[in-house]
């Protein structure tokens, strides 16, 4: 491969990194509806010919972005599985419900066009999917080794994904309650409680 060929390809390569990023941006501040093909090449310095070069209609920067969002998360979750260590599931937990700003009001635009996109619907309903049970073996795996109590595994981890979209949108919209937890603070509400119930489960049982 040419040096030319080299700087070719880097130069796609920033050119593509530049509208994703103007997208994000963008889906994040006005809505994926309000944004243009035209706005997105603009805000990343681009013409609209070079926007079509990457990518054929504006649903496929929404789709591509979808694509790094659930890769990211799967990433979180896999760089703690298998991890032994006490507070392993709570720091799990922690760094899922975790985002940058510019990421919070793109979920909302993901969830929003799950309900009139058949590919988006498709998509997310695959990474929950897959989240599901990606927390529910941690769960476990943790109830296994007595560091967590109480409860089913696969319960929980419904309610942490609940958990995880409700704070994306308390956050994305500035609520106080939103503001005043953080994500430590949010998995450690789910988790910690869970010993009491446990007991409270087996003295009723004792009755």
């Amino acid at each position: 491969m040419t040096r030319a060929t080299v700087d070719r390809f880097e130069q796609r390569k920033q050119t593509r990194a530049k509208l994703i990023e103007a997208a994000l941006r963008l889906f994040g501040s006005r809505g994926y509806e309000h944004a243009t093909v035209d706005d997105i090449s603009q805000a990343a310095g681009y013409s609209k010919g070079a926007y079509y070069f990457h990518f054929s209609t504006k649903d496929d920067i929404l789709l591509e972005l979808l694509r790094i969002w659930t890769e990211d998360r799967n990433a979180v979750l896999q760089q703690h599985a298998g991890d032994d260590a006490s507070g392993a599931a709570r720091a799990a937990l922690a760094a899922f419900f975790s985002y940058d700003d510019a990421w919070r009001g793109v979920l909302l635009e993901f969830w929003s066009q799950a309900t009139r996109n058949v590919e988006v619907s498709k998509r997310l309903n695959q990474a929950y999917a897959g989240w599901r049970t990606q927390i529910t073996e941690m769960l476990s795996a943790a109830m296994e080794r007595g560091q967590i109590a109480g409860g089913s595994a696969e319960d929980i981890a419904s309610v942490a994904l609940a958990a995880h979209d409700g704070y994306a949108v308390q956050s994305a919209i500035e609520a106080p309650g939103a503001r005043a937890m953080t994500a430590e603070h949010l998995a450690d509400a789910l988790l910690t409680p869970l010993p009491a119930v446990a007991e409270a489960t087996r003295a009723a049982s004792a009755l």
